[in-house]
C-alpha cells in the first residue's frame, strides 16, 4: 500500500522516504509505469542515478515491467553522464579526466620539487579538498593551494574537465544560456532521482534546473542512509526538501521486507538516537517470522573466533548461501582475507588485499634483491621511514587503510630471518590470493560504504567496538563531531540492514561499540 501510494502521487514535487529494505527500486519502477499509463511519453521522463551499475539495474527492471522499447526511451543516466550531455550540447566537455589522482600526484611532485610545499598532503586528501572547493566554494587550506593551482594548470593545458567540473559547468551553462536552458527544460516533463540523500550541492542545483519550471520532481531516498559526507553529501538536503518545495508531497515507506524482525527492530532503535532525521516508523511485515536466532555476537578476544569465522564462511560457500564480512575501513578486512586465503576459501572483493596495497608493493619491491644481515622487519621499517610512511610522523597524512596495510606488513616480517625468504613468501601469498579471488564467489568482503544498496543472507560486522564503529579518526578530524557521530550511526544502520537471514556482530566485549547499548539487545557471544 505504501509503495502504491508513492507511485500514484499526482504531478508536482514529491519526496519518498525509503528505509532500508522498503522496496525503493520497486517503487521507482512502479512510478515510471504509472507515468507512462497516464500518457507521458517515455522520452519525456528522466531518471538520474549515482552510478552506472544502478542505472543498468534500473534499466533492466524497467524493461521487464514496461518492455525494452519504453526502457530504451526513458532517459536513465548517472548525474555525471547527464551533465556531460548538457556540456556536449553546448559544444563543451569532450575531454574528461575520469581519475584525477594521477594529475594530482604530478602537481604534488612539481610543487615539492620547486620547494613550494614542504609537507604537502596526500593526493586523496587533496582530492577531497578539491571537490569541496569546486562544488561548495570552500577554499582549501594554504598548504594545498599551490598543488591545486598546479592541477588546474595541468587540466587546462589538456583542455579537459574533471567529474566535478561536469556538474558545476552544466549548472553554470543552464543558468546563463537561456536557449540551452529552454531546450533542456522542454526535453523532460518529469525528473526522478534515485538515492536523493547522496546529492551534493552542485548535483542538487542541476536536478532543480532540469525539473523547472513544472517541478515534476520525484525523489526517492533515505535520510538514515546518508553516509557519504566525504563526497559532500549532507543529510540536511533531504531534510529540507519541503523548504525548497513547500507544496511537495511526502510518502514514508515504513516496511523493511529484507531483514529479520529482530534486526529491523534493533537497527531502528539505534538510528532513532540521531537528531537530524525524519521521525518515522520502521517495521517488519505483519507475517514476518524469525528463522532461529537472527542476531548473535562473536567474542574476538578469544583466539578461536578466527577459526569459527573461517568455518562459517566455508560452510556458507559450500551451501551456496551468500555471506559478507563488513568493516568500517578496508584495513580491518586484511586479517579476514589472509585467514580465508590460508583456508582455501574462495572470496570476492573489490578491495585490494594487503599484498596488493600500492604502498606495500612499493616497499616489497624496494626490498627485493636485498640480502643483508639486517632482519626484514628493520629493513622494511627503514624503507618505510625513508618514504615518510610512519605512524608517529607529526606530518603523517596517511589514511587508516594505508596505515593498517603497512602495519600488517610490519607484523608479517617478524616471521622471517632474511629478506629473500620474506620476499618469496610475499610473492607466493600474492599468487595465492589472486587464485582464490572469484567474482562469482558467495563469500565477499566489503566496507560498509561499498555495501550500501546490497544484501547478503549472512552479514558479519567486524570491529563493532569503541573507536572503530564509530571510527575515532572520523570523529577527531570532523569540524562538527556531533554531526560526524550521527553519520557513524547511520553507517552502522546501513551495515546492520544488509542481512536477510543472520547478523553476526564481532567485537571484544571489553570495549563494545557505544551503539551496542542503543540496539537494546541481550546478544550472547559464541
Amino acid at each position: 500500500p505504501e509503495q502504491r501510494a508513492a507511485a500514484t502521487l499526482p504531478d508536482g514535487p514529491a519526496q519518498i522516504i525509503a528505509p532500508a529494505g522498503s522496496g525503493k527500486t520497486t517503487t521507482m519502477v512502479a512510478r515510471l509505469a504509472v507515468l507512462c499509463s497516464r500518457g507521458v511519453a517515455p522520452e519525456r521522463i528522466c531518471v538520474v542515478t549515482f552510478n552506472r551499475d544502478a542505472a543498468a539495474d534500473l534499466g533492466a527492471r524497467v524493461a521487464r515491467r514496461l518492455g525494452a522499447a519504453a526502457a530504451a526511451s526513458i532517459e536513465i543516466r548517472t548525474l555525471h553522464a547527464l551533465a556531460r550531455q548538457v556540456l556536449l550540447d553546448a559544444g563543451e566537455g569532450r575531454n574528461i579526466v575520469a581519475d584525477r589522482l594521477p594529475l594530482l600526484r604530478v602537481a604534488r611532485r612539481r610543487a615539492l620539487a620547486a620547494n613550494e610545499a614542504s609537507a604537502t598532503p596526500e593526493p586523496a586528501q587533496l582530492d577531497t579538498w578539491l571537490s569541496a572547493w569546486k562544488v561548495e566554494g570552500r577554499p582549501p587550506p594554504p598548504e594545498a593551494r599551490q598543488v591545486l593551482d598546479g592541477y588546474a594548470d595541468l587540466l587546462s593545458s589538456r583542455g579537459a574537465v574533471d567529474f566535478d567540473d561536469l556538474v558545476v559547468r552544466a549548472c553554470d551553462l543552464l543558468k546563463t544560456d537561456a536557449r540551452l536552458r529552454l531546450r533542456w527544460q522542454s526535453r523532460f516533463l518529469h525528473v526522478c532521482v534515485d538515492e536523493f540523500q547522496d546529492v551534493d550541492a552542485a548535483q542538487l542545483r542541476l536536478v532543480r534546473l532540469l525539473a523547472a519550471p513544472e517541478d515534476n520532481l520525484f525523489v526517492v531516498g533515505d535520510d538514515d542512509q546518508t553516509i557519504y559526507a566525504w563526497r559532500l553529501a549532507d543529510v540536511r538536503r533531504i531534510l529540507r526538501f519541503a523548504v525548497d518545495y513547500p507544496d511537495a508531497r511526502r510518502v514514508m515507506l515504513a516496511t523493511n521486507y529484507r531483514c529479520p524482525p529482530s534486526v529491523v527492530a534493533a537497527s531502528a532503535r539505534m538510528v532513532a538516537a540521531n537528531r537530524e532525521r525524519f521521525a518515522k516508523p520502521i517495521r517488519s511485515p505483519a507475517d514476518a517470522r524469525e528463522d532461529g536466532r537472527s542476531i548473535s555476537a562473536w567474542n574476538t578476544a578469544r583466539p578461536e573466533w578466527a577459526d569459527a569465522m573461517v568455518r562459517l564462511a566455508a560452510a556458507e560457500d559450500t551451501a551456496g548461501r551468500s555471506l559478507c564480512f563488513l568493516s568500517r575501513t578496508r584495513g580491518e578486512l586484511t586479517p579476514v582475507l589472509l585467514a580465508l586465503t590460508r583456508a582455501g576459501v574462495r572470496h570476492a572483493t573489490a578491495i585490494p588485499p594487503l599484498v596488493e596495497s600500492e604502498r606495500v608493493v612499493a616497499l616489497v619491491d624496494a626490498a627485493r634483491g636485498l640480502d643483508v644481515a639486517e632482519h626484514p622487519f628493520h629493513v622494511i621499517r627503514r624503507l618505510r621511514a625513508g618514504r615518510g610512511w610512519v605512524r608517529d610522523d607529526p606530518a603523517d597524512l596517511l589514511g587508516d587503510d594505508d596505515q593498517a596495510a603497512l602495519d600488517a606488513l610490519m607484523g608479517w616480517t617478524t616471521g622471517f630471518a632474511r629478506v629473500p625468504a620474506f620476499v618469496a613468501a610475499y610473492d607466493a601469498a600474492r599468487a595465492r590470493v589472486a587464485a582464490l579471488r572469484d567474482p562469482s564467489a558467495t563469500v565477499e568482503l566489503a566496507t560498509v560504504h561499498a555495501a550500501k544498496g546490497r544484501e547478503w543472507q549472512t552479514v558479519i560486522l567486524l570491529g563493532f567496538e569503541a573507536d572503530r564503529i564509530p571510527n575515532r579518526r572520523a570523529l577527531v578530524d570532523a569540524n562538527d563531531p556531533d554531526r560526524a557521530l550521527e553519520e557513524e550511526r547511520r553507517l552502522a544502520y546501513v551495515a546492520l540492514t544488509r542481512a536477510t537471514r543472520q547478523l553476526v556482530l564481532a567485537f571484544d566485549p571489553s570495549r563494545p561499540s557505544p551503539f551496542l547499548a542503543e540496539l537494546g539487545l541481550g546478544v550472547r557471544h559464541r
